[in-house]
């Protein structure tokens, strides 16, 4: 299955190969490279901006957590002078608050980011935090020993108390630790922003520019594209151009043939026609001289010798039967009916001696003897075409009706010759059969078609189309007497 699709696949790409060029498909694919580079740079720079900004909410979280913290110890520390100048107990609530307050803000701050190193190690986050804490709970205990004193009534001892430097101390160490994470923090935060920035610029920089990459690409693709279209439009049009003249060749060539064809068909036509005169001529010539002296020696004979006279009359008989074989064989070498009274009455002759002798049941239609007006040729080849078919029904047919229809449509003769006979089976005859293939080639010579159409049982069907005008003209023949 997989070498199955793998060959489709590859059939694939050598058909897209094909259809639009090498440099297309170079193109296409150094578009394709492009823009998968370029989705990952742009992937990598989206994912470096998304940590960038995970840490910049966290620093901002930080330095918001770390001025809440000031601001909760300084609320602390109100509220502590505030109980030690009135006493009143409203200020206690607000001073737990408060150191409760900024314990949660130590506890949440997280993630602390410096500008020289990034995050930081969890060793100097919790060194820091502890600092913090550590302050954050030596100033608690401070300002919570004051409020014990002055709860139990030793003001003066709070007073001390609160007027020590060690108090002073925790404090400015608190602010100073606080203050040095809020710096490393806002720094980190400025240039965490401006790290952000760049890596925005770059990503559009890359974006962009692998947008106006894909459009040069594409405008190159376009232009492969419209130059490969010219040159196949180019090629187009010299094939149109070459298979013109090939069509041109083949129809000269095809009219040579036609002519050549015809010029043949003349030739045989006039070897037929110089063969039948020199059997009329001659042939007849002698038997007719024979034919007289036997009348002669009949007469001469005919009291003396009685016996004689009638061999003799028996070799008259057999004179005559060879001076009509020979006005046969004449007719059948060249109709000079045709010559003499024109193609329609020759054929309706032929037609009709042929119908009598075979006796058949004939239906004749030809056209008018005046109109159309056929060429020698294509009278002659008509004329062949019609002799052969009925010589064919006089052998095999064994037909009692025959049909023959002759029409004129659009330049052609339309030539249909019907039997009731016992048809043949097409299937089982030989294509070289010289009656047929000797008709076919007649009529193809001359650019006509010719069609056979039977069945066992069911007779023959000739058509043909035989063209009324020819490319060529042939000699014509001189008519010769009967």
């Amino acid at each position: 299955m997989m070498k199955i699709r793998d060959w489709f696949f590859w059939n694939w790409i050598e058909d897209l190969t094909e259809r639009l060029g090498g440099r297309v498909i170079l193109t296409l694919s150094a578009a394709m490279v492009i823009t998968l580079l370029a989705v990952m740079f742009t992937d990598r720079w989206i994912a470096s901006i998304g940590e960038q900004d995970m840490k910049v909410r966290w620093i901002r979280h930080n330095i918001n957590m770390l001025n809440q913290l000031r601001t909760n110890l300084l609320m602390a520390e109100s509220a502590e002078r505030g109980y030690l100048l009135t006493q009143r107990e409203v200020y206690i609530e607000p001073f737990n608050d408060a150191i409760e307050n900024a314990r949660a803000n130590v506890k949440a701050i997280q993630g602390l980011v410096t500008a020289k190193t990034g995050t930081m190690h969890r060793e100097d986050q919790q060194a820091w935090l502890l600092a913090v804490a550590a302050r954050l709970e030596a100033k608690a205990t401070q300002m919570q020993t004051t409020l014990n004193l002055t709860r139990i009534g030793k003001f003066d001892e709070a007073w001390q108390v609160l007027k020590l430097d060690q108090g002073l101390v925790e404090m400015r160490k608190f602010l100073e630790y606080t203050q040095l994470l809020l710096d490393k923090q806002n720094e980190a935060l400025r240039v965490l922003l401006v790290d952000r920035e760049s890596s925005i610029v770059l990503a559009r920089v890359a974006l962009f520019g692998s947008v106006i990459i894909l459009f040069l690409v594409v405008i190159m693709v376009v232009r492969q594209l419209f130059a490969e279209m010219a040159v196949r439009d180019r090629l187009r049009v010299q094939l149109a151009e070459e298979l013109q003249n090939y069509e041109t060749q083949l129809e000269a060539t095809k009219d040579l043939l036609g002519t050549l064809a015809l010029d043949y068909q003349s030739d045989v036509e006039r070897e037929r026609q110089k063969l039948a005169r020199e059997l009329h001529d001659e042939l007849g010539s002698i038997l007719t001289a024979t034919k007289m002296d036997v009348s002669w020696v009949i007469r001469k004979t005919k009291e003396i010798s009685p016996e004689v006279t009638e061999k003799l009359k028996k070799t008259m008989r057999y004179l005559d039967q060879g001076i009509q074989f020979k006005r046969q064989v004449v007719q059948e070498l060249h109709p000079s009916m045709i010559s003499t009274f024109g193609l329609w009455p020759a054929l309706r002759m032929l037609i009709e001696d042929m119908a009598e002798r075979n006796q058949w049941q004939v239906d004749i239609m030809l056209p008018d003897e005046e109109d159309p007006k056929v060429s020698e040729t294509i009278g002659l080849v008509a004329y062949r075409l019609v002799q052969e078919t009925l010589n064919n029904c006089t052998k095999y047919a064994k037909a009692s009706k025959v049909s023959v229809h002759i029409m004129v449509e659009l330049n052609f003769l339309k030539i249909e010759i019907e039997d009731d006979g016992v048809g043949i089976d097409l299937n089982t005859i030989d294509g070289t059969t010289h009656g047929l293939s000797g008709m076919r080639h007649r009529v193809m010579a001359i650019g006509g078609k010719m069609e056979l159409i039977s069945e066992p049982g069911k007779g023959v069907l000739t058509q043909a189309m035989v063209p009324l005008k020819l490319q060529s003209k042939p000699s014509t023949l001189t008519p010769m007497p009967v």
